[in-house]
C-alpha cells in the first residue's frame, strides 16, 4: 500500500506541473491501466488519519487498498446517505 500511496501523488503532480494532462497519458507513460490510475488518484481524498494508518500497517485486516480506491471514506457508498 505505500508503493499507491506515492504513486497517487507523483500521479497528481505530473498532473498539476502538465507532465501528463490526462490519466490515460499517465497510464501509457506508467504501462498501467486507465481505471488503475483513476482508482489511485482517488486516494488523494484520504484524510491524514487513514494515510498514517496505510503507513503505519494498522488499518483493519478488513480493509484493502482497492475499497479505499474505489469507494474512500466519506464517499457515497460509506456516508449512509441514499
Amino acid at each position: 500500500m505505500p508503493l499507491a500511496l506515492a504513486r497517487r501523488l507523483r500521479w497528481l503532480a505530473m498532473l498539476a506541473s502538465g507532465k501528463a494532462g490526462t490519466l490515460r497519458e499517465i497510464a501509457d507513460k506508467e504501462g498501467v491501466d486507465n481505471s488503475y490510475v483513476s482508482r489511485m488518484i482517488n486516494l488523494t481524498c484520504m484524510a491524514p488519519d487513514i494515510v498514517a494508518a496505510v503507513l503505519d500497517d494498522t488499518l483493519p485486516d478488513d480493509v484493502t487498498l482497492f475499497e479505499l480506491a474505489v469507494d474512500p471514506p466519506g464517499g457515497r457508498g460509506r456516508s449512509g446517505a441514499s
